[in-house]
């Protein structure tokens, strides 16, 4: 049997998940500074989250361990957006754009998305008998289901808010 070592892990990856990490950090950079943005462009990365976190879902068969793992994860990540969003998290400008002041919450997920991806990638390919387990896949599905949650309801809180002080 042959050990896998971490320098084998970074070797072999993908020219493309290299790639892709820049562009991800260079998303959540961009986040960290105050912005004037449309709605659709508010709404657009949360989206895209939900859409990634589904089909993750849906590919690991929709078995009850990775189920429960995303309606847990759907729970926490509900609360703890809740609990992160400010009160006067986003303006409503006069143009009907959004100022959404700067934030690293969404640094920090969009890194935690990439790293809980990557490192669920690495175990599938690497040790195949875990990633079959309900083990796996309820955590897999645990982290999804607080990603797509924290954004989405993150999102809809600078809405709610924006448009209540209008």
């Amino acid at each position: 049997m042959h050990t896998v070592s971490a320098i084998d892990v970074v070797t072999h990856t993908p020219f493309w998940v290299w790639a892709a990490l820049v562009v991800v950090v260079w998303f959540g950079l961009r986040r960290a500074r105050a912005r004037d943005v449309t709605v659709s462009r508010l709404v657009l990365f949360p989206l895209v989250v939900a859409v990634v976190a589904i089909s993750g879902l849906v590919s690991s068969g929709l078995g009850a361990a990775s189920l429960e793992g995303f309606a847990l994860g759907a729970i926490a990540g509900g609360v703890l957006a809740a609990g992160l969003e400010r009160r006067k998290s986003a303006q409503l400008l006069p143009d009907g754009r959004l100022h959404i002041p700067a934030e690293w919450t969404s640094v920090a997920v969009v890194l935690a998305i990439f790293a809980t991806r990557y490192a669920a990638t690495v175990i599938s390919l690497t040790d195949p008998v875990t990633a079959a387990g309900d083990g796996f896949h309820f955590a897999v599905a645990l982290g999804s289901g607080v990603f797509c949650a924290l954004m989405l309801v993150r999102t809809g809180l600078r809405l709610r808010t924006a448009w209540a002080a209008a």
